[in-house]
């Protein structure tokens, strides 16, 4: 299909564009179901291993000329979902696409896949992979994390230039992290061309600047830590993430809760928490927890944005829109803009689910619609 002529101006073509993202996008997830299906058969019946394969994952790889990182993700996916038989009909029937299956099948189980996927429909692919992160923290020895620490500091041969490299447990690279982008971010425009340098060299500067600094005239950079109220009264249960979503453990989070670098934001179940002043200015540890709860990126869909985002009032604050936690959302100065700019609406909660809305006010993206029988019948047929 020819789709070069559409156009902004062009309405029915610009909805025959939208038509055939609903239509290829429900294809392309039908499809990624069948191929889950004939991995399942492969894996039971171990042809892999025939083809001489070390894994299922290294067959699928060569079978499909796709990379390992995209059939890992094809196998996983289909050995979950073998437990999940409504899971795997959103997929087939178009709904849910690969990846929102794949986040979607890391948190359900055969008695919980109904609830969690009408509690799931309408989630950004950011917000589910964050659901699932904090409903699978990672089984790790975070005390070999921390005994894997090290920094490497390595000279050219004419000693003109300094190669750094270090790894750093989490908790301490988000205050190394936090303290470097706090310089960077005073670093003057370059006098030689009036411009800001760019962002990785202002970084490198601001990194000079630290070593430089004598610890009396500054004062230490400071981090986030959101801990359920159980995270830091037990061992085992609640969870606690950093500023922009790294889960730690409870043991770490009580460590750093009584550290003066540390600002700690504790809740307990899911109270929103609200300034309900008559100003539009947004308080630091306001603006702290909209960064947390979105993850600390814009939050239009589809936008991976992280850096020099903006809270949003989804209802003005010059029509009497609150400066509370349930009417401010994180965006980036793009979509920021285009929300005022461009007719552009938004609804709903942003503590449980918003959408987005264009002029005439249809949903962005719209939900997609399950697949004509006629087209399931002949992917089954190949």
């Amino acid at each position: 299909m020819d789709w070069s002529h559409a156009t902004p101006g062009r309405p029915r073509l610009g909805g025959r564009i939208d038509r055939g993202f609903d239509h290829f996008g429900g294809l392309n997830s039908a499809a990624a179901a069948e191929l889950c299906s004939l991995i399942q058969t492969a894996d039971v019946s171990q042809t892999w291993m025939r083809d001489g394969a070390r894994t299922l994952t290294d067959w699928v790889s060569a079978r499909m000329k796709v990379r390992h990182e995209t059939a890992h993700q094809l196998v996983s996916v289909a050995i979950r979902l073998e437990h999940l038989p409504v899971l795997s009909d959103q997929l087939a029937t178009g709904v849910f696409s690969l990846d929102q299956v794949d986040a979607i099948s890391k948190m359900a189980t055969p008695e919980t896949e109904e609830g969690l996927i009408e509690e799931t429909l309408c989630l950004s692919n950011a917000a589910l992979d964050r659901a699932s992160r904090r409903a699978n923290p990672p089984e790790q020895d975070h005390r070999s994390v921390r005994d894997r620490r090290s920094a490497h500091l390595q000279w050219n041969l004419d000693q003109s230039e300094l190669r750094l490299r270090a790894n750093l447990p989490s908790a301490e690279g988000e205050i190394v992290q936090k303290a470097m982008e706090a310089a960077a971010d005073q670093m003057p425009v370059n006098p030689e061309t009036g411009l800001f340098d760019p962002y990785p060299q202002r970084l490198a500067d601001g990194l000079v600047e630290l070593a430089a600094t004598t610890g009396d005239t500054s004062s230490p950079p400071q981090i986030t830590i959101h801990a359920d109220l159980e995270a830091l009264t037990t061992q085992h249960a609640g969870v606690t993430e950093l500023e922009h979503g790294g889960l730690i453990p409870n043991e770490i989070a009580q460590r750093l809760s009584c550290d003066c670098v540390v600002e700690t934001v504790v809740t307990n179940g899911s109270v929103v928490v609200g300034v309900g002043r008559n100003s539009r200015t947004i308080p630091g540890w306001l603006r702290r927890l909209i960064v947390h709860r979105d993850g600390g990126r814009c939050q239009h869909p589809g936008c991976r944005a992280t850096k020099w985002t903006q809270v949003h009032h989804i209802q003005h604050w010059a029509d009497g829109g609150a400066t509370d936690l349930d009417n401010l959302i994180l965006l980036c100065g793009f979509h920021h803009r285009f929300l005022h700019e461009h007719g552009w609406h938004i609804t709903g909660d942003p503590n449980q689910q918003v959408t987005f809305r264009r002029p005439d006010w249809s949903p962005f993206p719209g939900p997609r619609e399950k697949l004509d029988p006629r087209l399931q019948q002949l992917l089954r047929s190949i």
